[in-house]
């Protein structure tokens, strides 16, 4: 699907052959398939891992790569601020309401209560519960534990921060539910409505705190889930995914997808059989094949740890142009992490065919635990080695930001005459991105910039009469790194 500043301003930045944020560039956005986080939110957003805890759980899997994502080393001066988690249907759903974010959180106002009473429509059906009884609640659980015991076979009531959610008990597209409602025939206090439950009245732009209503559904695609989890929040780079999907099918739609997308993936690796030379029967030898540049992988002999978290946690939130991926130790107890993530040991054999995948490893060398070589699962040429996954990153922010920069001159000028002068401001404000977002940056070497705009009598008549400045073009050096030295010397007496 073209993004909408296409229509405006056409950027392709090239190595050799939905725009995120400056801030989004440091944000990771990882699947899950929590029922938690209800298909109509789609997106969460977390500032730490106790928000996460508070959320999913404390040991949870959102826990564990939160932990992973979040606790670096307190030493380091750019730490993580945001994780994301987006919602995939892997399987069929029950519909779920959220009941509104403004409900009685006071247990004892509870206490009051010995005859509650509403009704839902679950399923097409109208399910009435009544003679609700809360005088023994001593907690906002118990008093779902009442009403989820009320609902029997129909359904399940919890509470999970600020909101009473009630799902049905059968799933797929025929499960469905309503907003709440007083019964038919009162006889005792209804808690349907903002005095008790909140779940009487559907989100709107006039009512941000409304309840939220997520239909049934049977198993969705990845690529249906992850346009609908961008439909819902589009400003996060990098895209995680929690354990159950290494080496699976899934994990292989998901780089298909993000392949097309200005946008990387990153995801650990269980499968020993990567450590074996010359087998294709792995899923980083299926990134390698299709000679991806956007999605990479790990390996880790450790299936239950989050190697991948914790090395985007360090990663992203590092300034873009600013570091290597490779070399880098991964957080352990000792530098404030949750829990030690153990370097692999590995033969040299070993190491060579995850090599030889593009597969990333965790092992040591003289004594130094360290991440190398940083690359992405292939795209860097014809040969399918493996791209490095700051060059990716540099050279998305760096056409992001020119993006911004010329619609800007756009929006900002009455007009930009189709003259010769009117080009040059265009090529006046390109040469400034390219500075500012490339050079200063650290992706570009100075002095290496030239830009091309042709002159007005250049254009062909049909393009003036559009409106259309076609054929810019500019050639820039990337900085890059240096990630291996070779040195011969000589010495005598």
């Amino acid at each position: 699907m073209p993004r909408p500043i296409k229509r405006f301003i056409d950027v392709e930045i090239r190595k050799d052959t939905p725009r995120v944020s400056a801030a989004g560039f440091s944000v990771l956005m990882v699947i899950t398939d929590s029922d938690l986080l209800s298909t109509t939110v789609r997106n969460k957003s977390f500032l730490s891992a106790a928000a996460v805890d508070q959320f999913f759980g404390d040991g949870t899997e959102e826990s564990l790569a939160a932990d992973a994502f979040f606790f670096q080393d307190p030493f380091l001066t750019d730490q993580p601020h945001e994780m994301q988690f987006g919602r995939y249907v892997d399987a069929s759903i029950a519909a779920l309401i959220e009941c509104g974010s403004s409900p009685e959180t006071t247990v004892a106002t509870w206490n009051l209560v010995s005859d509650g009473e509403f009704v839902v429509t679950i399923d097409g059906g109208a399910v009435s519960l009544t003679a609700l009884d809360f005088t023994l609640a001593t907690s906002l659980d118990d008093v779902a534990t009442v009403i989820d015991t009320a609902l029997g076979a129909n359904g399940d009531c919890y509470f999970l921060i600020n909101r009473f959610n009630i799902n049905s008990g059968t799933t797929g597209a025929a499960s469905t539910i309503t907003v709440l409602d007083t019964v038919a025939a009162p006889a005792g206090t209804d808690i349907s409505g903002s005095a008790y439950l909140d779940g009487d009245i559907v989100v709107s732009p006039t009512n941000l705190g409304g309840s939220i209503l997520s239909q049934g559904q049977v198993a969705e695609t990845v690529e249906t889930a992850i346009t609908n989890i961008e439909d819902a929040n589009d400003d996060w780079y990098a895209m995680g995914a929690l354990k159950k999907y290494r080496d699976t099918t899934d994990a292989e739609d998901m780089v298909d997808e993000i392949e097309s997308r200005r946008k990387m993936f990153l995801i650990a690796t269980n499968d020993s059989n990567t450590l074996v030379l010359n087998d294709t029967s792995t899923f980083m030898y299926y990134i390698k094949n299709l000679n991806y540049k956007r999605s990479g992988g790990i390996y880790h002999d450790n299936a239950t740890l989050y190697p991948d978290m914790s090395w985007m946690g360090q990663q992203l939130p590092k300034d873009v142009g600013s570091t290597n991926w490779a070399f880098k130790e991964l957080a352990g107890i000792p530098e404030g992490a949750e829990v030690t993530i153990p370097a692999v040991a590995l033969t040299e054999l070993q190491k060579d065919a995850a090599l030889n995948v593009n597969c990333n490893v965790y092992t040591s060398t003289l004594s130094a635990d360290f991440v190398y070589l940083g690359t992405m699962g292939g795209g860097k040429n014809i040969d399918k080695e493996g791209e490095f996954i700051d060059i990716i990153r540099n050279i998305d922010f760096l056409q992001a930001r020119t993006e911004e920069g010329l619609m800007s001159l756009l929006l900002e000028k009455e007009i930009i005459p189709f003259t010769n002068a009117g080009i040059t401001m265009v090529d006046t404000r390109l040469k400034s991105r390219l500075d500012q977002y490339g050079v200063k940056q650290g992706i570009l070497v100075d002095g290496s910039i030239t830009t091309y705009f042709p002159k007005r009598s250049e254009v062909d008549q049909s393009d003036r009469d559009d409106r259309l400045l076609p054929d810019g073009t500019f050639t820039a050096e990337l900085q890059g790194g240096i990630n291996k030295i070779v040195v011969r010397g000589t010495v005598y007496v």
